[in-house]
């Protein structure tokens, strides 16, 4: 680990709300200074970066990614899915439990943690399940899961079905101080599809769910919540309905934070016509006016912080040989084997990689202000993770920092991903804007092609 000093740079931090040129000297680990160019004295030994034209910013942080790890090292593995989100400019990533098994008892945590300290890259945050084995019968240890480093609990993946179980999980856990990350979907409306209701799934020849799948189990989890007084969080959003009922309880006093995935912003269920299942994930992509109150939702706020939802699955999983040649980006019925195998096939999309390019695409087009994006994907996760020294850059803080190049145009190419996985509905997709650096503690742990600065 080397003394660094960024050079050139624009510092963004939301918590100061300080947007300004400023150098920014790591020494260990720390953030030993923040502050103008030639104001401070510098240390021996001191690699100088120039990130001139670059955001320096607090680290990244992605609240929902799925690592597969234990379980399914041939979609991901924690090295894989850590460099993957180094690479996308997170320094650290909320990892669900839907393992296998499931990360529901404090020998799992404790694995997680083991295997991403090997890595040396970006962090990792145990997410803990909320039921035993993901069943929904019954809860965990929620204190023992704690204590062995668990940050947030979820059934992702799984809604949680039994009233009385959301209940003592959501008193439990808030006594903790920690908060509950509801996959919101009413199962009885949605079991028979498998993209969005409406002219899609039909010209396929598939099964739709409905926006009422998910907003009918919000209104019921929203009112719990206010009615036990406890904070909650909805992942994935992916309606109107649902973001009117966020506001009317926040309206009422509920605490309630939510998050939206590029996916979901940046594409409409238009986009399975041309990817097929790898446009395929649960909540599906809605309808472009569904799209359009999400994006609106950004721009006034309600909406909290951009997550990942990171899923990643092999070629089989995602319906193979069968579903080759299906999607040409026009409708075509599937036939009876097709529609079988595209309903069967897994859910999900990488995202660790596109999310930073695709996230600066709402600044492109005036959503939100560079210094809201940063909130939106570094100090509000901290917040929701209750990680009381991240998404903020101040002196004698730890060195968490991501290096953002806002105006690097490049192409989407996924057999470039660190993740082991390609299933991505973004292949050859022009952004513009990406991650130069990701620093993890003071050390470089992600660096791009960037000119080497002077030894001093």
């Amino acid at each position: 680990m080397s003394n660094l000093l960024l050079s050139g740079g624009i510092v963004l931090d939301p918590a100061s709300k300080l947007q300004a040129p400023r150098e920014v000297l790591i020494v260990g680990g720390t953030v030993e200074a923040i502050a103008p160019a030639g104001s401070f004295e510098l240390p021996p030994q001191l690699e100088v970066i120039r990130t001139d034209g670059c955001w320096i910013v607090p680290g990244l942080i992605d609240v929902h990614v799925h690592l597969r790890d234990p379980g399914f090292p041939l979609k991901e593995t924690i090295a894989s899915g850590l460099r993957a989100a180094a690479a996308g400019g997170f320094t650290g990533v909320a990892a669900m439990a839907n393992t296998e098994p499931v990360n529901d008892t404090p020998a799992i945590t404790r694995y997680m943690l083991e295997r991403a300290a090997e890595v040396g890259a970006s962090s990792l945050y145990p997410v803990g399940a909320v039921s035993v084995g993901l069943r929904g019968r019954e809860t965990c240890d929620y204190r023992a899961l704690a204590e062995a480093g668990v940050r947030l609990f979820s059934d992702d993946g799984m809604p949680v079905d039994d009233q009385a179980l959301l209940v003592r999980a959501l008193n439990e856990v808030s006594a903790l101080g920690l908060t509950l990350s509801l996959h919101e979907e009413e199962r009885e409306l949605s079991r028979a599809g498998a993209i969005n209701q409406g002219a899609v799934a039909r010209d396929l020849g598939v099964g739709g769910i409905p926006t009422a799948a998910e907003s009918e189990r919000v209104r019921r989890d929203l009112a719990i919540a206010l009615g036990a007084g406890c904070p909650v969080h909805l992942a994935h959003v992916s309606s109107a309905a649902t973001l009117d009922l966020i506001r009317a309880a926040r309206a009422r006093g509920a605490k309630v934070t939510c998050e939206v995935t590029p996916h979901h912003f940046s594409l409409s269920d238009q986009a399975v016509l041309k990817w097929g299942p790898d446009a395929k994930m649960n909540p599906p992509l809605r309808a472009s006016a569904e799209v359009a109150a999400i994006r609106a939702a950004i721009a006034d706020g309600t909406i909290d912080m951009i997550a990942t939802d990171h899923a990643p699955h092999d070629r089989a999983s995602k319906g193979g040989e069968v579903l080759a040649g299906c999607f040409h980006g026009v409708p075509q019925r599937l036939n009876s084997e097709q529609a079988a195998a595209f309903t069967a096939a897994a859910n999900g999309v990488v995202g660790l990689e596109t999310a930073l390019g695709l996230a600066l695409e709402l600044v492109a087009d005036g959503l939100i202000s560079p210094l809201r994006l940063v909130e939106m994907m570094a100090l509000s996760p901290a917040r929701l993770l209750r990680l009381d020294d991240a998404g903020a850059l101040f002196e004698g803080g730890p060195a968490d920092l991501t290096v953002i190049d806002p105006g690097l145009r490049w192409q989407v190419r996924a057999s470039e991903f660190r993740s082991l996985s390609r299933n991505t509905p973004f292949e050859g997709r022009q952004l513009k804007g990406r991650a130069r650096m990701t620093i993890v503690g003071g050390k470089i742990v992600y660096q791009a092609v960037m000119p080497p600065g002077p030894e001093v």
